[in-house]
């Protein structure tokens, strides 16, 4: 297979902004995320993405909580592993071009079983052996060259 990228895009913003706003603002607002949506999934494409599907994440389970999950549009895009380059070049340009909007949420190697990077929000909704099995990684920085250029080139952590 290869590489896994995990994208999200925050309904909940646009929906604060929503309220109390006329139907003409309502129509710019899902206008604004097909326009990042559709320009990811081309800008991915001509990338030579082999794959993408997008689902929805929405906190629908009845319970009533102190601190609310993200209500969000998440996309997976899928690269094959001799397209690192094509990967990369698309990481650094959705990044370039939507950094305000989107949030990387994970990369991961699939072959490997290897989670390269994986957001605050990502880490708390795993299980607490993957969870530490990450954190170990994190902390005695056991990452490969790939792993490496792209935590540091590409989104500019430092681990």
């Amino acid at each position: 297979m290869g590489y896994e990228i995990e994208i999200s895009l925050e309904l909940r913003k646009n929906k604060k902004n929503k309220k109390n706003k006329n139907n003409n603002n309502n129509k710019n607002n899902n206008n604004t995320l097909n326009a990042v949506i559709n320009g990811s999934i081309e800008l991915a494409e001509n990338n030579e993405c082999e794959r993408h599907f997008i689902f929805s994440e929405y906190d629908c389970d009845g319970v009533v909580r102190r601190t609310k999950k993200k209500d969000s549009q998440v996309i997976v895009f899928c690269f094959k592993d001799e397209k690192f380059t094509e990967m990369s070049n698309f990481l650094k340009g959705v990044i370039e071009k939507y950094k305000k909007r989107i949030c990387i949420e994970s990369i991961y190697e699939v072959e490997k079983h290897n989670l390269i990077y994986a957001s605050p929000y990502y880490i708390s909704s795993m299980d607490i052996d993957n969870k530490d099995d990450y954190k170990h990684r994190r902390t005695t920085r056991a990452f490969s060259d790939t792993d490496y250029y792209i935590l540091r080139e590409i989104l500019k952590k430092n681990y």
